[in-house]
């Protein structure tokens, strides 16, 4: 089959790579559609923490955030066929451990992760093998291209559910990409009653504005802080999401959060240390939670999804057969267009 792999630091190619073999507990499918990822950014630079510390080496064929459909089922699969359309997790875990018994298998000690954790090829290919336990089916409503983006809303989803957040809540989300846009529309639709979207393309922050965003902010121009308490009447808000990974606006969170409120973290920071207003969390009582993946929330998203309560047509920005994953990729490292989400097509 034809897949893109990357074989070390801004090292990419399309080449062919032995189809893969399935064991009795696996589908193979035929990919559809795949989204290109900051984390697979951050393997095509060397930049991500996996290859950095060796948890993770080239060469390694990238991509979690796919839709397909089933061109081969296992011997021991049950209630998957043949032609059905697919998504799946992205962390695998065993099944076995403290962990998957309880539920968070995005925490198994042993898990491996589609398209990066421990080489687990992924979804930049004609095909791709999952364990059927971690398939899900889409509709037959839900574009290929949409059925990509479920990964995306799946991981704002579960970081909405992780917080536990309260109905009608004041929510700021710092971020106009991807995450910061689902992370927006899944608060939405979990009961906050006002929520905020801080970013700086016009055109990004326009689609959030048509998506449900109440208000949006941009950094170049607004002095966040000063707008966010004109909104509150100088209270804050309850919620800080953050999916920039930029320090400064980690700090800006915990100065937006009003006393007693929670900040949730869906982003990965390049550098792990930096100076943090950390006696902010202390003297506001804060909670602080972070987000790994998504486990269990995919269900849910997929229902919200069909419903129309997140709408992830407007974020698909550009589409690239997979033979040019490499003039996508410098498209996104340009930052030179308006571009929320690019979708390879095998």
């Amino acid at each position: 089959m034809k897949a893109v792999r990357f074989t070390g630091p801004k090292e990419l190619k399309y080449e062919d790579v032995e189809k893969p073999h399935i064991n009795s507990d696996e589908v193979l499918v035929k990919v559809k559609a795949v989204g290109i990822c900051g984390s697979d950014m951050e393997l095509y630079s060397g930049e991500h923490p996996y290859i950095k510390k060796e948890l993770t080496r080239y060469p390694l064929i990238p991509g979690h955030e796919w839709s397909g459909i089933i061109e081969e089922v296992g011997l021991d699969v049950k209630g998957l066929k043949i032609g059905d359309r697919v998504t799946s997790d992205v962390s695998l875990g065993c099944g076995e451990c403290l962990m998957c018994k309880k539920g968070r298998y995005n925490l198994c000690p042993n898990r491996i992760v589609v398209g990066s954790y421990k080489n687990k090829d992924g979804a930049f290919a004609e095909h791709i093998k999952v364990p059927s336990k971690n398939i899900y089916k889409i509709p037959d409503t839900m574009s290929f291209e949409e059925g990509s983006m479920i990964e995306s809303a799946a991981t704002c989803s579960y970081g909405i559910m992780r917080i536990n957040m309260d109905y009608g809540s004041t929510v700021l989300v710092i971020g106009d990409g991807p995450i910061g846009q689902l992370a927006m529309q899944c608060a939405k639709s979990a009961g906050a009653s006002k929520v905020y979207l801080v970013g700086s393309w016009e055109e990004k922050m326009n689609i959030a504005k048509s998506t449900g965003a109440d208000a949006v902010l941009n950094y170049k121009k607004d002095d966040i802080l000063k707008e966010i308490n004109k909104l509150t009447e100088g209270e804050g808000v309850d919620v800080v999401i953050e999916s920039s990974g930029n320090p400064i606006t980690f700090n800006q969170s915990l100065n937006a959060v009003k006393p007693g409120g929670k900040v949730l973290l869906l982003s990965i920071y390049t550098s792990s240390e930096f100076m943090s207003e950390i006696n902010s969390i202390v003297a506001k009582d804060l909670d602080v939670y972070g987000a790994l993946g998504s486990p269990n929330a995919f269900g849910p998203t997929i229902d919200l999804m069909e419903s129309g309560r997140i709408n992830v047509k407007p974020l698909i920005t550009h589409n690239y057969p997979l033979k040019n994953a490499k003039e996508a990729i410098e498209m996104i490292e340009n930052k030179k267009e308006c571009r929320i989400k690019a979708v390879l097509i095998p």
